[in-house]
């Protein structure tokens, strides 16, 4: 009866709030898609930084906006390297079950995620920027799903031996 109505205590009988399936030996498919998805993005946000990085201010443009336009463009390019190497070197975590590697890869998927809409919103940016920014939505939703987090539980050396 205590979980008919929200409180700020859960109902620990609550079927919605615990994954009960087993999780095997293997790392779970979502945790393993989101690992690729993640792999994928990171190279997307690599090779557009250094695109954009190497095409510069486009012609025909106004000559008064190409300070403030070639500054904004500078960060995100360089927002999009950096968070790329970031995700993709806590993405390599994930397999051996690192549940600090995974919330660092929240963090800067979050900072990318921010970086690449500001760009796109901005017009420093192309779609390849709105793309990013899905992409790294769905993939932080890939390793975070109830499989994964029973995973990643098993995993942890400080969840072993608790049921």
């Amino acid at each position: 009866m205590a979980g008919m109505y929200p409180t700020m205590v859960a109902d620990p009988n609550d079927p919605n709030r615990h994954h009960t399936a087993a999780s095997g030996d293997g790392w779970p498919p979502a945790l393993r898609n989101g690992y690729r998805l993640a792999l994928v993005v990171a190279v997307l946000m690599l090779v557009s930084g250094m695109m954009a990085l190497a095409g510069g201010f486009p012609d025909g443009a106004d000559e008064a906006f190409r300070e403030p336009f070639m500054r904004n463009m500078r960060v995100a390019a360089g927002g999009n390297i950096v968070l790329g190497v970031a995700i993709a070197s806590c993405a390599a975590f994930l397999e051996r079950g690192s549940i600090t590697a995974r919330r660092w890869l929240a963090g800067f998927a979050a900072a990318a995620i921010f970086l690449n809409i500001a760009a796109f919103i901005l017009q420093v940016t192309s779609w390849a920027s709105f793309i990013i920014a899905a992409a790294l939505a769905i993939t932080m939703l890939l390793v975070f799903r109830p499989a994964a987090n029973a995973y990643m539980d098993r995993k942890n050396s400080l969840w072993n031996g608790i049921e």
